[in-house]
């Protein structure tokens, strides 16, 4: 609890393959902060975070306007 790390990904590919790893790692309960300016890949993140964890292949809405 209370823990914080950075991370700094430089693609979106480096970016899809880190999502699909924390969420690999994710437990109920877990709480991911995304923090950055306008553009950086929260919302890229976000939803290749979320398709990995889907048994089947559908589209996530942007998780900021939902």
């Amino acid at each position: 609890a209370g823990k914080s790390t950075s991370f700094r990904l430089v693609s979106e590919e480096d970016t899809a393959r880190f999502a699909a790893a924390v969420a690999s790692g994710l437990r109920a309960g877990d709480t991911l902060l995304l923090s950055g300016p306008v553009g950086a890949g929260k919302t890229h993140f976000a939803r290749h975070l979320i398709q990995s964890l889907l048994t089947e292949t559908e589209d996530v809405p942007s998780p900021t306007f939902t």
